[in-house]
């Protein structure tokens, strides 16, 4: 594992901690109710958007509420 792989899970894990401990409440981001988090909705937020790769478990893009949950429990 080199360097900047380290760096980035590190990075991503410290991010993932910070925005678990400033939870907000999945509809209060979904601002056009769609039902998902959007890349846009989730620069709302502080550390969400750092996270947001790795939380779209299915990769389409936005983050449903199950997602939502895996990072926001911590």
């Amino acid at each position: 594992m080199n360097i900047k792989t380290l760096c980035a899970i590190t990075l991503t894990a410290v991010s993932a901690t910070t925005f678990a401990a400033e939870k907000t409440d999945f509809q209060a981001i979904d601002v056009n109710a769609d039902g998902f988090i959007s890349l846009e909705e989730a620069k709302s937020i502080e550390g969400l958007e750092q996270v947001f790769l790795v939380a779209d478990i299915n990769k389409d893009g936005q983050l449903d509420e199950a997602e939502y949950g895996e990072i926001s429990h911590g």
